[in-house]
């Protein structure tokens, strides 16, 4: 009987393989929803982050479009968030200007988002298993 012996080359392809696969977050749950402020749909570029409060889980961030709707991912190829409690907060998205000042876009201007809703937000959601619509308002 003759035995095949994998190359060196090829194992620690396998072993990268499954390691990669390992430590990518389980996508149990999706979510979008739509950011109002003071019951108006919040305008493009505002940051929304469910914080889960399990321990060694990603964050998931979504960026509200035009009409206010987010739709939360792991990373730009990853969509999803994960089940149970989240601590969502929320913030305004700066982008470079053409002489790579930051700037912040006009729609955005004057909005304050409160402090309860920022870093240290005391806004909890609950995301259960699939998909979740769960929408946002804020008063100004």
């Amino acid at each position: 009987m003759r035995f095949l012996r994998p190359s060196p080359g090829c194992l620690l392809a396998v072993l990268v393989t499954a390691a990669v696969a390992g430590c990518q977050p389980g996508v149990g749950a999706t979510a979008t929803g739509v950011v109002t402020f003071n019951g108006k749909p919040a305008p493009a570029g505002v940051m929304v982050t469910f914080q889960p409060q399990v321990a060694n889980s990603s964050a998931s961030i979504g960026i509200t479009d035009s009409t206010g709707r987010y739709d939360l991912r792991f990373n730009a190829r990853i969509r999803g968030v994960m089940p149970g409690e989240s601590v969502v907060s929320l913030a305004i998205v700066n982008e470079p200007d053409a002489e790579g000042r930051v700037a912040v876009p006009d729609a955005l201007k004057g909005i304050r988002i409160p402090s309860a809703y920022g870093q240290r937000s005391e806004l909890r959601r609950t995301v259960k298993p699939g998909a979740n619509m769960i929408d946002i308002d804020i008063e100004l």
